[in-house]
């Protein structure tokens, strides 16, 4: 019983902040899921750092390469930003995620303004898990536009 999804993201006061809804329309034969997992991916993999640089693996691991980031503590994120899990919800509820844009990282070259140019406009790459009691997760991967009015059907 694969659910179903309406996935976009809302931009309420420019492109500095976003909500990502995740809405569940079906399919009408499970009436609740109980678990949502949604990890933001990296736009592409990188090489590993440099050998001398002051970049590590752990610090290139921990930067979000990408247009946003969730809210530290807000709507079930952990405080990398990179995952955030809530409980369940019937079909056609709704989860709501908090999103902030991604800063450069201090060794980023052309710092924020670059790192803005570089993301803006990209698609937020999502893995999202949606599981029910006694039953694998379902997974998806899934890319958001994020521009004004980007919506995804999945």
């Amino acid at each position: 019983m694969r659910p179903t999804l309406d996935v976009t993201i809302e931009h309420p006061n420019g492109h500095e902040i976003g909500i990502l809804s995740i809405k569940l329309t079906g399919p009408r034969e499970v009436e609740r899921y109980d678990r949502i997992q949604v990890r933001i991916r990296d736009d592409k993999e990188r090489p590993p750092p440099r050998t001398g640089s002051n970049v590590t693996v752990e610090k290139q691991n921990a930067q979000v390469w990408g247009p946003f980031r969730f809210r530290h503590g807000v709507d079930g994120a952990r405080e990398d930003g990179r995952v955030a899990e809530q409980g369940g919800k019937a079909v056609t509820d709704r989860w709501l995620f908090s999103l902030d844009r991604t800063t450069a990282p201090e060794w980023y070259g052309g710092g924020d303004p670059e790192w803005r140019r570089t993301y803006d406009g990209t698609p937020l790459r999502l893995r999202v898990a949606i599981s029910r009691a006694g039953s694998m997760p379902w997974v998806e991967l899934l890319e958001v536009p994020t521009a004004v009015g980007g919506k995804l059907m999945a």
